[in-house]
């Protein structure tokens, strides 16, 4: 699988774990710290498990019209989180430890890939693995972060720094509200755009 390919379905599993952050419900910070990206890191590093359904909505420059898909997030600390799309057609895609698998899609096959084989990609997954962490120090490997808004309304800006990660991905930018996540929004560098949002299930 070509990396840039691959680099771009990452992109959606990404949406997928930063979403999966608003599914649960994580201790409050302290109500006295200042607003700021530390205390956002702290709320989101309280999730042990969570699950949720989304709509993704996927603008590609090569289409005329958006390519709208839906289905089912699971996240189980500390490294595994499964996508599954129902429509317009069964797709799953999962990150377990250094081990990322896809089933499904249009040729009904099954693909694994070894993170430690591709750094790049395991690149990716680590700034994914590091924000569900709440781990600023480490999600600044790979990320130049840039946080607005307030504890009601705020945006989380990420720009990857790494050379190939860069050629791909533009930024992410991540929308919420306290501990709860709105939408996630992915620019590709070739110009294609998705946007996520997501319910969460009732726990």
């Amino acid at each position: 699988m070509r990396l840039t390919r691959c680099s771009a379905r990452l992109a959606g599993v990404l949406c997928a774990f930063l979403l999966t952050v608003a599914a649960g419900v994580p201790p409050e910070p302290d109500a006295a710290a200042p607003w700021g990206l530390a205390r956002l890191m702290l709320a989101l590093r309280g999730v042990k498990a969570a699950s949720g359904r989304f709509v993704e909505r996927k603008t590609l420059h090569m289409l005329s019209e958006p390519l709208v898909a839906s289905g089912t997030l699971t996240y189980r600390a500390p490294d595994q989180v499964q996508k599954i799309t129902l429509q317009p057609r069964r797709e799953s895609m999962a990150i377990s430890g250094d081990r990322l698998t896809i089933e499904g899609g249009p040729d009904e096959q099954v693909r694994i890939l070894s993170l430690t084989d591709n750094p790049e990609i395991g690149a990716f997954v680590e700034g994914i693995r590091a924000t569900l962490a709440g781990d600023e120090t480490a999600l600044d490997r790979f990320y130049t972060l840039r946080l607005e808004g307030n504890a009601e309304d705020w945006q989380l800006l990420l720009q990857p720094k790494a050379g190939k990660l860069k050629q791909i991905l533009s930024w992410i930018r991540i929308s919420g509200s306290a501990n709860r996540i709105r939408a996630v929004e992915t620019q590709e560098s070739d110009g294609d755009y998705s946007e996520m949002s997501v319910v969460e299930d009732i726990q």
